[in-house]
């Protein structure tokens, strides 16, 4: 017999749509370690994923943070007007670099340590996959920035690729990098100098 539904239980299925949800889907994925992320907002607020109450979000804050990284290599940036593989385009000043030299970048924004891969990006030509880790504050935060080839060497590395979601869903994702992860992506945190090297190298 089906217990009861819950008052608080009954709200959230007002509020969102569990009808393509699929039970265990991202159980393989937990075992290998998560985190929890607690919304900003007061308990009783109307929708607790409205960030529309002046407060900067994740993707807002981690935005700037980006921008200003990539600024102040002294690379310029251009946003596509249609495109939803890229957020970004980075290119040098041809004044300075006597050559003009550009990419496409994905941008992710994390309040963690967030280290994702989808298969679909592996067509993209000259494209640099960018994470902003620690995104809420910006003196703690990390910026990196890696071919799919090198993103996905890691994936290989860490046995991501022999789980379901990378073989039956193309992509893979991990919430809190471990120190493992954090040493093989050291390489890729992004300075100055690194920024310049990376543009050259896409």
């Amino acid at each position: 017999m089906k217990s009861q539904m819950s008052q608080n239980e009954m709200e959230l299925r007002k509020r969102f749509d569990f009808s393509k949800g699929v039970r265990g889907k991202f159980y393989e994925r937990y075992m290998y370690g998560h985190t929890v992320t607690l919304l900003d907002g007061e308990p009783d607020m109307e929708d607790p994923l409205d960030f529309s109450s002046g407060l900067e979000t994740t993707r807002e804050s981690g935005k700037r943070i980006f921008i200003s990284n990539v600024q102040a290599a002294g690379l310029k940036l251009a946003e596509p007007l249609r495109d939803e593989d890229i957020d970004y385009l980075i290119y040098s000043d041809a004044e300075t670099s006597h050559r003009l030299v550009s990419c496409g970048v994905k941008l992710r924004t994390s309040s963690s340590k967030t280290f994702y891969l989808y298969k679909k990006y592996e067509h993209i030509p000259n494209f640099l996959l960018a994470y902003v880790w620690n995104a809420r504050v910006a003196e703690e935060s990390s910026v990196y920035a890696l071919t799919y080839g090198e993103a996905l060497r890691i994936v290989e590395s860490k046995g991501y690729a022999r789980s379901d979601s990378w073989i039956k869903e193309g992509g893979y994702s991990v919430t809190h990098a471990g120190s493992e992860l954090l040493e093989m992506l050291e390489p890729y945190r992004m300075t100055q100098d690194r920024w310049q090297q990376r543009l050259l190298a896409v």
